[in-house]
């Protein structure tokens, strides 16, 4: 490249190079967590947890790509969304009912910010915030026998 000229991109109307990042960065997150011991879930048959962990990642980017449409990067949804990411991966990777009480609070404050910028967006990360949700009762239960 010569001196002065700038690196074009082709335009990208529907934000798939976005929704293509989030989904990377999504699964990459529950890829790393998964390193560490599996969680069992009570009720659950063990080969069950996996995939669902996959669509709840894969519901998390489109989540956050909805929302990035309407707001993009700088956003308090978008910062949110990021810091739940990173809180679930040290939640799966450190289980404990303090930190998983704090990701429900952090995942609840980022569906509120997600509704705010757009409701699909919400919907999609519902089912998120259900399974932490259910995670942490059961996670809570199970220290509470210790």
């Amino acid at each position: 490249m010569a001196r002065g000229e700038m690196l074009e991109f082709a335009p990208d109307p529907g934000g798939r190079r976005v929704l293509k990042l989030l989904l990377i960065a999504s699964l990459a997150a529950g890829a790393l967590a998964s390193l560490a011991k599996p969680m069992p879930v009570p009720g659950l048959p063990f080969w069950l947890i996996a995939p669902v962990w996959t669509l709840i990642y894969i519901l998390m980017a489109v989540a956050a790509w909805l929302a990035w449409k309407k707001g993009g990067w700088r956003t308090w949804a978008m910062t949110l969304y990021a810091g739940q990411l990173v809180l679930n991966l040290f939640w799966r990777t450190w289980p404990g009912p303090a930190i998983a009480v704090v990701l429900d609070f952090f995942m609840l404050l980022t569906l509120i910010a997600l509704f705010r910028r757009n409701t699909w967006a919400a919907l999609a990360f519902l089912p998120c915030l259900t399974w932490i949700v259910f995670l942490t009762v059961s996670s809570v239960a199970h220290w509470h026998l210790l």
